[in-house]
């Protein structure tokens, strides 16, 4: 079996809909022998209650000064799933003013300033109005859309909503800008065809060389760090253990320090 030694998709009670908290998940991160976690709680109108001005709130996102660097020997990363919110693909809040602008700081929008703060992003879609009457063709463009924004590092469960998209073209254009798609154990308690997409996303990606992150997607402390499904369907189709960007803490620095243009 291959190894991960480093789950960048977990969910704390901040999502809204999760149940443990970072110390939890952390806790767990330990005992399964990790070497760093991703706190990329939601960033989504669909998840969380709007402050005055209309965007999410960001409590503790927004606070990971409050937390060690390192906790218990697992080094925790600031991380977001920031929602898809449009056919172009932008982030949730990307043209919403940020009201909160440090002294000496450019003015920034809410997304980007939330987008900025972080060790690395991943964009995935949930839904916004309007979203189940697109095309083939919107949604290849959601997706290229949010793989070409420099404050983008990974594209969540990209198979998982179900729709029609154009792969090559995702993978395309992944490889184009350097980014991330996500292999998320979590899409394997879906349908067997979405399972299917999932298997054809990381044979396209072996071929063509574009890295990918496996990820438990965990919205609870119990399954941080696992991956076992998504590994192992890794394995029947022989994927290139150097393609999992995310094999190791260091590892996934490298990639990330890979992406032209990356802006912090």
């Amino acid at each position: 079996m291959y190894t991960v030694k480093t789950d960048l998709h977990t969910h704390t009670l901040f999502s809204g809909h999760a149940f443990s908290t970072i110390g939890e998940n952390v806790a767990q991160a330990v005992r399964k022998g990790l070497e760093a976690i991703g706190m990329a709680d939601h960033y989504s109108p669909l998840f969380l209650p709007q402050r005055q001005g209309g965007f999410p709130d960001w409590g503790p996102i927004m606070n990971m000064a409050a937390l060690p660097k390192v906790i218990d020997g697992v080094r925790v990363l600031a991380s977001v799933e920031i929602d898809l919110v449009d056919f172009e693909g932008h982030p949730a809040c990307w043209n919403l003013p940020c009201p909160f602008t440090p002294p000496g700081a450019e003015p920034d929008t809410v997304a980007g300033r939330l987008l900025r703060s972080r060790d690395y992003a991943i964009a995935s879609f949930h839904g916004f109005p309007g979203a189940g009457e697109g095309t083939a063709a919107q949604y290849t463009e959601m997706y290229c859309g949010a793989l070409r924004n420099p404050l983008i590092h990974i594209l969540g469960h990209p198979c998982r909503p179900g729709f029609p998209f154009d792969l090559e073209e995702v993978i395309r254009t992944a490889k184009e800008t350097g980014k991330m798609l996500e292999i998320n154990d979590h899409s394997f308690d879906s349908p067997e065809h979405i399972q299917n997409a999932c298997r054809q996303l990381a044979i396209r990606c072996a071929e063509e060389e574009v890295p990918i992150v496996v990820s438990s997607d965990a919205h609870s402390a119990w399954f941080v760090g696992e991956f076992d499904r998504a590994l192992t369907m890794l394995q029947e189709i022989s994927f290139p253990e150097r393609l999992i960007a995310n094999r190791t803490l260091a590892s996934f620095q490298e990639q990330l320090e890979k992406i032209p243009g990356r802006i912090l």
